[in-house]
């Protein structure tokens, strides 16, 4: 196909520029592609289905940090960290998917934070009064702090720590913001390829295995139901579509229900059992119970806690301080969060269809991050936020990829933070609801990865070997870590504290390995994919519903924005930032709107 088509947006588009991509098969048509709209249902519907996959996992982390700084079960610092942790989730969603990437990716809390805090307990001065930590996020225990939580003398301790979190974070993000603003991931890119990519986003999906063990051992039974459900949805009755109402004489409309939320509607039936095993109580109602924890009314408490109103600000906990220790520990988080987000960059594009990102859209991706984990700091979350792996396998699922849905998350996500009571009543989901959900989502996480081998000569011994060393060095070494930690003594707690964060991350030791062994062994640029993986599609050409219809994306549409070129006219010098993309004179032409002409709303909120 040559010369131009015009397509729904009424832009004129030049296909001579480069290789179409069709994707004919009926199965792996997307619904909604990136610049579509869905309907105001399904974009909600959509958007509620990847908040909830999360939002379990957001509160646990605002209450870990709540317990790293000793806070009281009943202190409001809880309350507070949690708003502030579901603002920075939808500012970023926000800005990652308008801004940065361009991508519908989930930003949520980054776990790599984790072991820095954890690590820090070791250190005398963050050690808890009597050496108990609340575990609210994991069941609803209320152990009490120590008998004086709620003094004067306590809250100022647990405000200096939080302070000295918010400091170090700040000055920790500034890394990442350097390495996104300057273009270093960009020339990063030139030494990864569809063999480096594979392992490291496999890795991602194989070290979530843990999380859903511990999510399913209060009711192995719900946790199964999820999974079994799931599989239903997906694989057996995806084309089965319901009838919706319509008026008069209109043609009856249908909607394929089960493949545009398998997951929302998994989560919802496996709530609405605990309920009603909850009301039952075939779930105890012992707190001693392991089974307790399977029950609906687990954390209502969470609920009573939680103010109705409160809009977190910058500075709310003081002035941020500096502390050496916990600015080596974020450093190393940090590292491992841009890792595995340049990961989840391609593993996004792939789930939509697309080409992979070009370098300066993953350099804008790591900058929004940066300047999101600055904010952050100033707010005082006490962690960075970073892509959510399990979201792109939803993407995969659902069939859909649309842009507007991951913005609808975004302001579903603010409201949220600043109405406490409505995020607080979701998260009440069991874990035990979630474990079937992950389950899935993370084998099909696995499954992505690995698609990229495509492109790799797998008949090669060369290719083989680097492949199956990475995963399993990457699956190795971290256990090795956990189990062995004390061996790693160099006599600094810093470097140690380095070291066991890194070595401890499957995607960075599986990545790294696989970046060393296929860079530096001998092998052709066909063998290892790079021909096929580096080859530029200007325009990707992608089948939607029936008949001829085709929604065309280019890489300046998928990556870039329709006013850029007003931009670059004027200020030319901005095109020369690492981080923004290069027009070419054809894309200038197709794109450039005529004097007096105004867009049609349509359009804007279709590039948008």
């Amino acid at each position: 196909m040559t010369g131009k088509k015009r397509v729904n947006n009424g832009h004129d588009l030049d296909l001579d520029r480069g290789v179409e991509k069709l994707v004919d098969n009926e199965d792996e048509r997307l619904h909604y592609t990136l610049i579509q709209n869905p309907p105001c249902v399904v974009l909600f519907s959509a958007a509620l289905q990847h908040i909830m996959m999360n939002l379990a996992f957001t509160v646990a982390t605002a209450f870990i940090i709540s317990d790293a700084v000793c806070a009281a079960y009943d202190s409001p610092i809880r309350s507070k960290l949690l708003s502030s942790t579901l603002l920075m989730s939808g500012l970023t969603t926000l800005l990652q998917t308008v801004v940065g990437i361009r991508l519908p990716i989930y930003q949520g809390p980054s776990a790599s934070f984790f072991p820095a805090l954890l690590a820090l307990q070791n250190n005398p001065e963050w050690k808890c009064p009597d050496g108990n930590l609340t575990s609210m996020a994991q069941g609803g225990n209320t152990s009490s702090l120590n008998g004086s939580a709620t003094s004067d003398l306590a809250l100022l301790s647990e405000e200096e720590k939080l302070k000295q979190l918010a400091g170090s974070l700040m000055t920790a993000s500034i890394l990442e913001i350097l390495i996104g603003s300057t273009g270093l991931v960009g020339v990063l890119l030139r030494y990864i390829g569809p063999l480096t990519v594979a392992p490291t986003i496999a890795l991602i999906g194989i070290s979530l295995y843990k999380i859903p063990i511990a999510q399913s051992r209060p009711s192995w039974e719900i946790s199964f139901g999820g999974i079994a459900l799931l599989l239903i949805f997906i694989l057996y009755i995806p084309h089965v579509k319901i009838p919706l109402p319509r008026r008069g004489k209109k043609k009856r409309s249908y909607l394929p229900l089960f493949e545009l939320f398998p997951v929302l509607l998994s989560i919802l039936v496996m709530w609405a059992i605990s309920a009603i095993l909850t009301i039952t109580d075939v779930f105890p109602n012992d707190p001693d119970n392991i089974r307790y924890k399977a029950r609906t009314d687990v954390k209502m408490l969470l609920i009573e806690r939680t103010p109705w109103f409160y809009f977190p600000y910058p500075g709310q906990f003081g002035l941020p301080l500096f502390s050496p220790a916990v600015f080596v520990g974020f450093l190393s988080a940090f590292c491992a969060s841009m890792i595995e987000s340049v990961g989840d960059y391609f593993a996004t594009a792939k789930a939509c269809q697309i080409d992979p990102p070009p370098d300066h859209a993953v350099n804008r991706g790591i900058l929004v991050e940066g300047l999101c984990g600055l904010l952050g700091g100033a707010i005082g979350t006490g962690h960075a936020t970073t892509s959510y792996s399990g979201n792109i396998a939803a993407i995969s699922v659902s069939k859909t990829a649309s842009r507007s849905v991951m913005l609808c998350c975004g302001v579903i996500l603010v409201l949220m933070a600043v109405f406490g009571k409505f995020g607080a009543a979701i998260a009440t989901v069991p874990d035990p609801t979630l474990a079937g959900t992950m389950v899935v989502l993370s084998g099909m996480l696995v499954a992505i990865g690995l698609s990229t081998l495509s492109h790799v000569n797998l008949n090669s011994s060369r290719n083989m070997t680097i492949l199956g060393v990475s995963l399993f060095f990457g699956i190795f070494l971290p256990e090795w870590v956990d189990r062995h930690s004390d061996f790693i003594d160099t006599g600094v707690a810093e470097v140690d504290g380095v070291l066991k964060v890194a070595l401890g991350t499957p995607m960075f030791v599986g990545g790294l390995l696989s970046i060393v062994l296929d860079t530096t062994v001998k092998g052709t640029p066909e063998d290892r994919g790079l021909v096929t993986w580096r080859k530029n599609q200007n325009v990707s050409r992608v089948k939607h519903g029936k008949g001829d219809n085709y929604n065309i994306i280019s890489a300046q549409d998928a990556y870039g924005w329709y006013f850029l070129p007003r931009i670059y006219h004027r200020l030319p010098l901005i095109a020369k930032l690492p981080f923004m993309p290069s027009l070419t004179k054809s894309s200038l032409s197709n794109h450039t709107v005529s004097e007096g002409v105004e867009l049609n709303s349509t359009v804007e909120m279709d590039m948008l």
